[in-house]
C-alpha cells in the first residue's frame, strides 16, 4: 500500500521520463552498433550520450528506490505506533483488555500441557469517590500511580487495564507467598497516597488472587475465580488481599453474579421507582415514598431484601442511590403529591459522595432539595459517628427534610429525639400492629407522640392495613399515616391512571 502511494505520490510523469531515457540510451546503442561503420568505431559524442542518459536513469531509479524504501521503514513505524497504541492504555502505559487477555490465554498453556501462572486482580479502592472529591483528572492520576506501582513491584509481569479502575496483573511461576509480598509491597505503596493541591491523598486497593493450573486451567475460567477472590477482599473491607478458595464457588460466586445483572440493571435503566402515599388524617396524600424495585428479564420480580444487601457490599449501592433520586427527581413534577421520600443507606452515609452526588443531580435536574425526605433507619442512627451526623446536617442545610424510619426496632432512645438532625420519626410497624391489644405498644406510641409534638416533629405510623389500625394510631396522636390500607406501592404511569378516576384516596398538594 505504501509503494502505490508513494507511486501516486511521485507521477506518472516521472517515472515515464525515466524509462524514456533508458529507452533513447539503449536505442542510441542500438543504432552506433548497427548503423556505424565498424571501421571508423563509435564517436565520442554518441558514447558520451549513451552514458549520460544511462547514468541518468540508474540515478533516478536509485533515487526512486530510495523513496520508495523510506516509505516502507515509515510505515513500518506507523504500523508499529499503531499497534501500540491498540495494544496500550493511553493513560496508565498498561495492555488494554483484549490484549491482556489474548496474553493470558498464550501464557496458561493447555489442559494437556498446563503453565504454572498467577493472575491477581487489582481494583482501585472508593475510585468515584476520589474522581468526585478531587476530580477526573487526580481519579486519572491516581490510576496511572497504580500502574506505576505494579510496574515497580511486579517488573517481570504483565499488567493490563480491564476497565475502569479495574487492572490484573499476570506472573509467572507458582511461588505463591513471593506472589503475596509482591502485592502487599502495592498496598504499602499506594498507601503513600498522591499529592493533590498541598494534601497527599492516601489511596488504597482490593486485590484477588487466582492460580493455575490449581484452581483453574482455563483462560475464561481463572479470571472468574481471581474475580471471586477480589469481591471478598471488597467484602472484607477493602485494602485487602485474598486468595482464591473453593469455597467461595457457592453463595459469594451467586452474590457476585447477581452484583453483575445488578450493574448492568443500572445502566439499562431496567429498575422501577414504585411510590406508596403518606395521607394526613383526613386521608389526603401529602407524600409519597419513592421505592426502588427491579424487574428482572428471567427471574422476574427480585425483592430489595435481596438485592440491597449486595449492592451495599460494593459501590453498587452508590449506582443504586443516585439512580433512585434522579428518577424521583424527573417524576416529581408529574405526581400530584407534597413531597417524596426516599430510602437512605447507611453505606452511602459513610462517604461524602452521597452529598456531592444530591447536589449536582439537583442541578442537573432544576429541582429543589425541600420536595424531599431522606429517610435513615434508626439503627443507622444509634451508630451514627460525628462524621455521618455532620453529613446529616450538611443534607438539612441544603433543604432536604429528615426522617428517622423503623423507630422502636433498635436501641434508639427517646434521648436521641432531641439531638438527632430530623425532621420527622416513622414508628415502626409492629407498634402499630399492636395497638388494639398491647399496653407496651400503646404507652410506646402515645409517649413519642407527646414528645414529638414539644420538639415539633412529624409522626408518621407505618403499617396501617386495617380501619381498627388507623383509627388507634389516630387516636394515639400519630398524624401521618402509611401502609396497604391507605395505598399499595405503585409505579408512576399506574399512580397517575389512578388519579384520573374518582378513588377514596385523593392525591392533594
Amino acid at each position: 500500500m505504501s509503494i502505490l502511494s508513494t507511486v501516486r505520490r511521485n507521477g506518472a510523469r516521472v517515472y515515464i521520463g525515466v524509462q524514456a531515457l533508458l529507452i533513447t540510451a539503449t536505442a542510441l546503442i542500438a543504432v552506433a552498433y548497427f548503423m556505424v561503420p565498424r571501421e571508423s568505431g563509435m564517436p565520442n559524442w554518441l558514447l558520451l550520450t549513451c552514458f549520460v542518459l544511462s547514468a541518468t536513469g540508474l540515478g533516478l531509479l536509485e533515487y526512486l528506490k530510495r523513496t520508495v524504501s523510506d516509505q516502507l521503514k515509515d510505515a513500518v513505524r506507523i504500523e508499529a505506533e499503531r499497534t501500540r497504541l491498540t495494544e496500550n492504555d493511553l493513560l496508565t502505559g498498561a495492555l488494554t483488555r483484549g490484549r491482556f487477555l489474548d496474553e493470558l490465554s498464550a501464557s496458561i498453556g493447555t489442559l494437556s500441557k498446563p503453565r504454572r501462572i498467577m493472575l491477581l486482580l487489582v481494583d482501585l479502592d472508593h475510585f468515584k469517590q476520589l474522581n468526585d472529591g478531587f476530580g477526573h483528572q487526580f481519579g486519572d492520576q491516581a490510576l496511572a500511580h497504580l500502574v506505576a506501582c505494579a510496574k515497580h513491584c511486579f517488573p517481570d509481569c504483565t499488567i493490563g487495564r480491564l476497565g475502569g479502575d479495574e487492572f490484573a496483573i499476570l506472573m509467572y511461576g507458582n511461588d505463591l507467598e513471593r506472589c503475596r509480598l509482591r502485592a502487599e509491597k502495592l498496598l504499602t505503596m499506594l498507601q503513600q497516597g498522591r499529592v493533590c493541591e498541598g494534601h497527599q491523598i492516601p489511596l488504597g486497593a482490593s486485590i484477588g488472587i487466582a492460580v493455575a493450573p490449581e484452581h483453574a486451567s482455563s483462560p475464561k475460567e481463572l479470571p472468574l475465580l481471581a474475580d471471586l477472590a477480589l469481591y471478598e477482599s471488597k467484602g472484607a473491607g477493602r485494602g485487602r488481599i485474598t486468595v482464591f478458595d473453593p469455597d467461595m464457588l457457592s453463595e459469594k460466586r451467586q452474590r457476585r453474579f447477581m452484583e453483575r445483572e445488578l450493574r448492568a440493571a443500572v445502566y439499562l435503566n431496567e429498575l422501577e421507582l414504585h411510590y406508596q402515599p403518606l395521607t394526613d388524617a383526613e386521608r389526603n396524600c401529602t407524600a409519597l415514598e419513592g421505592l426502588v424495585r427491579w424487574r428482572h428479564p428471567v427471574r422476574g420480580m427480585i425483592s430489595p431484601a435481596e438485592f440491597i444487601p449486595v449492592a451495599e457490599r460494593s459501590n453498587l449501592i452508590d449506582m443504586v442511590g443516585e439512580w433512585v433520586f434522579r428518577r424521583a427527581c424527573l417524576d416529581l413534577d408529574h405526581l400530584s403529591c407534597g413531597r417524596i421520600s426516599i430510602n437512605v443507606s447507611g453505606e452511602q452515609l459513610k462517604r461524602d459522595g452521597l452529598v456531592h452526588m444530591l447536589d449536582r443531580v439537583l442541578h442537573e435536574t432544576g429541582t429543589a432539595a425541600n420536595r424531599f425526605v431522606l429517610e435513615i433507619t434508626e439503627t443507622v442512627a444509634t451508630a451514627a459517628t460525628p462524621e455521618i451526623i455532620a453529613r446529616i446536617e450538611r443534607l438539612r442545610g441544603m433543604g432536604f427534610h429528615i426522617a428517622l424510619d423503623d423507630f422502636g426496632t433498635g436501641h434508639c432512645g427517646f434521648n436521641y429525639i432531641k439531638t438527632l438532625p430530623i425532621d420527622s420519626i416513622k414508628i415502626d410497624r409492629s407498634y402499630i400492629r399492636n395497638l388494639g391489644h398491647d399496653r407496651i405498644a400503646q404507652v410506646f406510641v402515645s409517649a413519642l407522640t407527646q414528645i414529638a409534638r414539644i420538639q415539633g416533629l412529624t409522626i408518621v405510623a407505618e403499617g396501617i392495613e386495617t380501619e381498627a389500625e388507623f383509627d388507634l394510631a389516630r387516636a394515639a396522636g400519630c398524624n401521618r399515616f402509611q401502609g396497604y390500607f391507605l395505598g399499595r406501592p405503585q409505579a408512576a404511569p399506574m399512580l397517575l391512571r389512578r388519579t384520573a378516576h374518582i378513588e377514596p384516596l385523593a392525591l392533594s398538594a
